[in-house]
């Protein structure tokens, strides 16, 4: 109502600047409003409260009721599933008084892979946890079930609770976390067929879909894919070209890729004599700055040619260097650690290792340095993940801290201690919640050890037992968990 919006107007105003105009007020309010501007010794702010209250009642006063129809409410299709048994349910219960989302992941992961439903009354709450909780809504939609999915249609919060059996129908069929999901199994076997799954789909795709989607491809990515993603620099949404080129830079010989290692082939170089020199010669304006590449350093110590250069050998694959030093990837690896010129580049050589995925140069690369480049952890096998972590981790403890969250393994009892006592001197920093966090990597054996763990700063001393305590909950809960599955299955 606009006469409304006015009087909200003159109240930021005040009436000394602006009154209200009562000839657009509703018609059924015109003589009223008369009444109160013809009343005797009334100020205009008390016409206008007395016309705003008038006005405030008017809106309370009721709307026409919407016409109704008959219901077309559809019965929920039975369940194809059988519903998870007591002692799971007994485990969930534990569960959820824990309100750990690791934990209710495990659960609903567990219930999952045994190919089961929660009964009806435990789907509201999981559900609503997962529309909280984006990691939770694909598990979700799997053990809620048909029921899930009619509830679905009640709460638009609840729209991912789609169940779909199989890859095709999570495709043609799911939400958009669904889809991609998909797109990536289907992307890991048959990199073609993903593709051109997904060709077919793109014009009926809005453009953060088209993008989301995209990173679907980064699984198995080939000069296959180059033509038409090169095709796709051309799209309106800026964030489709960026998810393209993005793509792109990880395509070894695309014609990206060549820009790139044009430039770096006549800027780096090693004579007769083995010696290295690094003379940069990048045009300023070379078509490499529209693609993301910065011209300016961000850094006093690093010139902008140095800066350029190492964003370069970042996207650079690193069997190039083989090549062009005609030498050994370890060899490479001694160059960029010991060679005065190219030492400054050594950390973006680990950062093309990572950005290409390059299993065996990142096993390597660790193996012949001994610097601790947490990027390259990821890459390394679960056995050799460990070994590195808990080779750095006494000087590089803070950083390591940021990613063993990350793993994708349950730690090794030594890794966990380790962890553990690191923690236990710094209570405030790694707390309850980081434990809780880190539950599903921690071994249950270590359970009992922790009483042996203590902090030497005696003001932590009280803090660091409750957060041991906890810890020690959750392992429990988290053995139920798995037990009630095992038993089951």
């Amino acid at each position: 109502m606009q006469s409304w919006n006015d009087i909200i107007n003159i109240a930021l105003l005040g009436t000394s600047k602006k009154q209200l105009d009562t000839g657009g007020l509703p018609a059924p309010l015109q003589a009223a409003a008369g009444t109160v501007l013809a009343a005797p010794g009334t100020d205009r702010e008390e016409q206008f409260l007395q016309l705003a209250s008038l006005v405030f009642n008017y809106r309370q006063s009721g709307a026409m009721a919407v016409a109704g129809g008959p219901s077309t409410m559809t019965v929920c299709a039975p369940e194809t599933k059988p519903y998870c048994s007591a002692t799971a349910i007994q485990a969930l219960h534990h569960t959820l008084d824990s309100e750990n989302i690791p934990l209710l992941h495990l659960w609903l992961e567990l219930c999952m892979r045994n190919n089961q439903v929660l009964p009806p009354e435990y789907l509201p709450r999981i559900l609503e946890s997962a529309s909280r909780h984006k990691s939770l809504r694909n598990l979700a939609a799997a053990c809620c079930g048909k029921r899930g999915e009619w509830l679905a249609q009640f709460n638009r919060e609840w729209n991912f609770s789609v169940a779909v059996d199989s890859t095709e129908e999570m495709w043609e069929n799911g939400t958009t976390a669904q889809r991609l999901e998909a797109l990536s199994r289907i992307r890991g076997t048959q990199p073609a067929e993903a593709r051109t799954l997904l060709q077919a789909t793109w014009p009926q795709e809005s453009a953060a879909v088209k993008a989301e989607l995209l990173s679907a491809l980064s699984t198995g990515i080939s000069m296959n894919d180059a033509p038409w993603l090169e095709s796709l620099l051309q799209e309106k949404s800026k964030q489709v070209k960026e998810a393209a080129l993005t793509l792109l830079k990880k395509i070894p010989g695309s014609s990206l890729h060549e820009q790139y290692w044009q430039l770096l082939e006549s800027s780096i170089n090693i004579d007769h004599k083995g010696k290295i020199t690094v003379t940069p010669s990048i045009p300023p304006d070379a078509e490499i700055f529209k693609t993301g590449i910065d011209k300016l350093s961000n850094n006093a110590r690093v010139s902008d040619d140095e800066y350029i250069l190492s964003q370069l050998v970042a996207l650079v694959h690193p069997r190039m260097w083989e090549e062009h030093f005609k030498a050994s990837f370890e060899d490479v690896v001694d160059f960029f650690h010991h060679e005065k010129a190219l030492k400054p580049f050594a950390p973006a050589l680990a950062q093309a290792i990572s950005w290409f995925a390059d299993e065996k140069r990142a096993l390597s690369f660790v193996q012949h340095s001994d610097t601790f480049h947490m990027t390259l952890l990821p890459l390394l096998p679960s056995d050799q993940q460990d070994t590195y972590i808990l080779q750095h981790f006494d000087a590089h403890s803070s950083l390591v801290m940021n990613y063993v969250g990350q793993l994708q393994q349950i730690w090794s009892e030594e890794l966990a201690m380790k962890i553990f006592r690191f923690c236990a001197k710094n209570p405030y920093t790694y707390s309850q919640r980081t434990m809780g966090d880190f539950i599903t990597l921690i071994p249950s054996s270590v359970k009992s050890a922790l009483d042996g763990i203590s902090t030497e700063n005696e003001n932590y001393q009280t803090y660091w037992k409750s957060i041991s305590m906890h810890l020690v909950g959750l392992l429990q809960i988290k053995t139920f968990i798995q037990q009630s599955f095992t038993k089951n299955s």
